[in-house]
């Protein structure tokens, strides 16, 4: 009899490396009735719930790269009629083996570490170690940037979605907000994606309009449908093309503002006129009149929402509609009760998906079955996990096979002494393919590190890319369909300054314009490296005003003047900072309620304590170093960042909110 693998249903990780297990295999493949009568899970399901699990349990299967092939038709030796049979070929399933020389290993571990979105991030990693056991070497985990380290972001919630349907050439619909503010359905064929100056565009066939549009995918504002049908790309079609010939100073906007002397410096530096005293009659006094030109109603708005009453839009109107809107749904965010909440100390929240922990298992297996019998805690450090969690990991791989299969159709784990053994796993036994989004993090990865000007062995990464193109299979061609450039690219001039000051250890004199104080400040600072984050340049710096690790948004460098001073450098004052928000002893604590768009956000603020909030927000608390700042940054993220703590702090926020509406003529919600 079928030896039986629980006495409760699998998890869906282990049904998942159940069924890549099984269905590779068997030569012949399984029928999906087959199926639906040994696997556990699929056992008392109505036709139209299996119908949704099977569908589902594929597309996972299908994200992870493995190959599943479905054969129509009458299978070989059966007497009767069989619906589609589906099986994995270990041709198609495993990796080609490829080697990379020191340097092209460096150069990959360069482009997996440009990545700070969790999600491809943790795709990078896999990837490369994936790619070290496919062929001679470790990789190189070691590697790390100097002077110049780029970051990149993928952190749009609608991001894999689009991915995968421009790969898979799928029609797509979503709910889109216009450079206006106006929201609108769009139908689209998805062409190519791509991030310039720090944002990430879809490049598509608009349906209605019948020709190419670019949609930022930050104003994507409902999820993703997929539609019927298929999507004919351009013949030659480059989205690299496309996203170079954008120009963020092109279809400007000619807008009017109301400023209180001595505010919104950073509009003023913009302004085509600025007249002291003359705002339109009727204004509140001591008001200039500036007239300046935008290119996007939302990220202008942000920019003078955050000067609350300092600032009032006069015209056009759909930019005054843009910061009414952001001020109210930042005052509603700050009026939200969050009382009865319980901070704890802070740890990664969440598990991962199933499917990340599925494509962990079955590069364990490959990993133990090629070595032997590793060490167990050589094994953990490999994938970068705890013994414990390892353990966790193998227990549950233990439990996996063929589904209700004989002893003999499991896999074998031995993990009793301080080694762990696989065995019966022959078919697992190569590392799997790679999936779309790890070919995407690695090639995209290196084609960003081919910009950098400090990289000291663009043909190590050249060759690097040849090799993993042929590597990745069907995915090798991705890089006609997306693209990524760095922002700090666009004022090279004065990004290379900062380079040549780090690596001269020279003292550079700025003027920093403070949004907190809406001033500009001279400082003298020593410089450790440069940052490029979210389409963001910073400069990493000892500030001796402040005497102590300052980071400086290069767009808020008013001027930048090498000094010619030469310091030494030292561990103490000029180590690296991971983070781009350094807490210091003297900061104030607050709890700040950050929404789900500012995820990626939270982390930088490094968090002592956390806790779930109303609406899927995580309350934090951190510290600040300016809290009367806090005001002007709830405002600019416009509903999805709020003070909670102390009440004084929130209340104060609460009052420059309804101060700032009480501008436009607004009552408070």
């Amino acid at each position: 009899m079928p030896a039986k693998q629980n006495d409760v249903s699998p998890s869906r990780t282990e049904k998942l490396v159940s069924l890549t297990y099984a269905l590779m295999s068997r030569k012949r493949g399984y029928t999906k009735n087959e199926l639906r009568h040994r696997v556990e899970d699929y056992k008392g399901l109505g036709e139209d719930a299996f119908e949704r699990k099977f569908e589902r349990d594929k597309e996972d299967l299908r994200s992870l790269g493995v190959p599943l092939e479905t054969i129509s038709g009458e299978a070989p030796g059966d007497t009767n009629r069989q619906d589609s049979r589906y099986r994995i070929l270990p041709e198609q399933y495993r990796l080609p083996e490829v080697a990379f020389d020191a340097e092209e290993a460096v150069a990959l571990g360069l482009a997996a570490k440009v990545w700070k979105d969790p999600t491809v991030e943790t795709a990078a990693a896999r990837a490369i170690n994936r790619l070290s056991l496919a062929g001679d070497g470790d990789g190189d985990a070691g590697a790390a940037f100097e002077s110049f380290e780029p970051r990149l972001h993928a952190g749009d919630a609608v991001f894999p979605d689009l991915l995968r349907a421009v790969w898979d050439r799928t029609p797509v619909r979503f709910a889109y907000r216009g450079a206006d503010g106006t929201e609108s359905r769009r139908q689209v064929d998805p062409w190519g994606i791509g991030s310039r100056f720090g944002n990430w565009y879809l490049v598509a066939r608009d349906h209605d309009r019948d020709a190419q549009r670019i949609f930022r995918l930050s104003r994507i504002v409902s999820a993703i449908a997929r539609l019927p049908g298929a999507v004919a790309r351009p013949d030659g079609f480059r989205v690299a093309d496309v996203l170079d010939g954008l120009d963020p100073r092109s279809a400007t906007t000619p807008f009017s503002i109301e400023l209180r002397p001595g505010r919104g410096l950073a509009l003023r530096a913009q302004a085509a006129t600025d007249e002291p005293g003359s705002a339109p009659e009727g204004a509140a006094g001591g008001f200039d009149l500036v007239r300046a030109i935008y290119h996007d109603a939302e990220a202008t708005s942000a920019e003078i929402a955050e000067l609350g009453d300092a600032a009032r839009v006069v015209e056009p109107e759909a930019l005054r509609a843009a910061v009414v809107r952001r001020l109210r749904a930042a005052l509603s965010a700050q009026n939200r009760d969050t009382s009865g909440y319980v901070l704890r100390e802070s740890r990664a929240t969440g598990r991962p998906p199933a499917t990340d922990v599925v494509a962990r298992a079955l590069d364990i297996i490959a990993y133990v079955v090629r070595e032997g019998s590793p060490r167990i805690d050589e094994t953990a450090a490999r994938f970068g996990l705890s013994r414990r969690r390892l353990i966790d990991d193998l227990t549950m791989i233990r439990m996996c096979g063929v589904p209700n299969g004989y002893p003999d159709e499991l896999i074998d784990v031995d993990y009793e002494g301080d080694t762990v053994s696989i065995a019966n796993a022959e078919g697992l036994a190569q590392p799997i393919r790679l999936n779309l989004t790890e070919a995407f993090s690695l090639i995209v990865g290196l084609q960003t590190i081919l910009d950098l000007p400090t990289l000291r062995r663009p043909d190590a990464a050249r060759s690097a890319l040849a090799k993993l193109q042929r590597a990745a299979g069907e995915f090798g061609d991705i890089s006609e369909l997306v693209s990524a450039r760095l922002a700090s690219t666009e004022d090279a001039a004065r990004t290379d300054v900062l380079n040549a000051a780090v690596r001269r250890r020279e003292v550079l004199s700025i003027g920093y314009y403070s949004p907190a104080r809406d001033e500009v400040r001279r400082r003298e600072v020593e410089p450790v490296r440069v940052i490029e984050d979210g389409g963001r340049t910073y400069l990493q710096a000892w500030c001796r005003r402040a005497d102590g690790p300052r980071n400086f948004r290069l767009d808020r460098i008013q001027s930048l003047e090498p000094t010619g001073e030469v310091f030494e450098r030292s561990a103490e004052r000029h180590a690296p900072q991971e983070r781009l928000f350094t807490p210091g002893a003297d900061d104030a604590v607050v709890v700040l309620a950050f929404g789900p768009r500012l995820a990626g956000l939270l982390e930088d603020y490094a968090p002592s304590r956390t806790a779930r909030g109303p609406d899927g927000a995580v309350l934090a608390e951190v510290r600040i170093a300016s809290p009367e700042q806090l005001p002007g940054l709830v405002a600019r993220h416009g509903g999805d960042l709020a003070v909670v703590d102390p009440p004084d702090l929130a209340g104060a926020a609460r009052a420059w909110l309804e101060s700032a509406l009480s501008g436009y003529g607004e009552v408070a919600p």
